[in-house]
């Protein structure tokens, strides 16, 4: 990509408003809430402080990244060159979406922000804390990627994304398609072959036995009678 602000003005600007309110750049909505995040979670348990204050770097310096990448420098490609704004109708929910990441904030802030449990060195210590690892984040991704046509961060580890993708597949393997493959083995041999198709086998044979002797003849009959009767007498006087 890249230079896409200049085709695409609109969507520049509202994909901006949305990457700033995600990267909590005050006073935009993300702000907000990511301080009062973050604010409780500094009283309450530093670890989770610790993490979350490290991932606001992160979140700002990938946004950032995607920004300079994607809308800034020369076009990489015919099709940027030749890209033009997308119609009203999608614009249109852009722009909204836009007003929103804005000024969403200011309602949160007035309603459960200033509301929050936490003592007032907190409130201005931490926002502090988290305007900081803003502006290293973006800083550094707009240093490192700012007129670059390739990655400058050639790090196996990063390529691979950390290898959650990895990670996922080996968990999915052995939770979700093991539990599939049990699955199917129960449906399969358990309740298909063993419940269904033995009750289905075993009214078959004791119907195919039954048919043996429904024959539909007279004689037959008769001669089963008199077997009957036989046994009977067999049965009575001897046993």
């Amino acid at each position: 990509m890249g230079g896409l602000r200049r085709n695409l003005p609109i969507t520049f600007a509202t994909f901006g408003a949305g990457a700033l309110a995600l990267i909590g750049c005050p006073p935009f909505s993300g702000f907000f809430s990511k301080d009062a995040i973050l604010a409780l979670a500094y009283e309450r348990n530093m670890p989770i402080f610790a993490a979350g204050l490290f991932t606001a770097f992160l979140t700002a310096f990938y946004v950032v990244r995607l920004l300079v990448i994607v809308f800034f420098g020369k076009p990489r490609s015919d099709m940027v060159r030749e890209s033009s704004e997308s119609p009203l109708v999608m614009t249109g929910p852009l722009i909204v979406l836009a007003l929103l990441a804005a000024l969403g904030g200011f309602a949160f802030f007035a309603r459960n922000f200033l509301a929050l449990p936490i003592e007032k060195e907190v409130a201005v210590f931490v926002p502090a804390l988290a305007i900081v690892a803003l502006i290293v984040g973006s800083g550094l991704a707009i240093a490192l990627y700012r007129n670059r046509m390739s990655e400058p961060l050639d790090v196996e580890l990063l390529r691979h994304k950390f290898y959650f993708d990895e990670f996922y597949s080996w968990l999915i393997n052995w939770t979700q398609e093991l539990l599939a493959r049990i699955s199917a083995f129960f449906d399969r041999w358990i309740i298909d072959a063993g419940a269904v198709g033995g009750i289905s086998g075993g009214t078959w044979g004791i119907g195919a036995l039954l048919r043996l002797v429904q024959v539909g003849n007279l004689q037959a009959y008769l001669f089963l009678f008199g077997l009957g009767i036989v046994a009977l007498i067999y049965f009575a006087v001897f046993r």
